[in-house]
């Protein structure tokens, strides 16, 4: 699987560090499931823009 690193500040880096004693989980995994979400999340948010915009455009005509 591709791999990213990331650079957090020491704010993000403290609440990740509690995150991960709280649920057992590593830090590693903590911080790339929220990637994934942001991604996940943008992504359709991207796509919902871009529906609206076809959308709009076949209204247009």
């Amino acid at each position: 699987m591709p791999q990213v690193n990331i650079s957090l500040s020491p704010e993000l880096h403290s609440l990740l560090v509690e995150l991960a004693k709280l649920t057992g989980l590593a830090k590693s995994g903590l911080a790339a499931e929220y990637v994934r979400r942001g991604i996940y999340e943008d992504a359709a948010k991207h796509r919902q823009v871009l529906y609206l915009q076809k959308d709009q455009d076949h209204t247009l005509e």
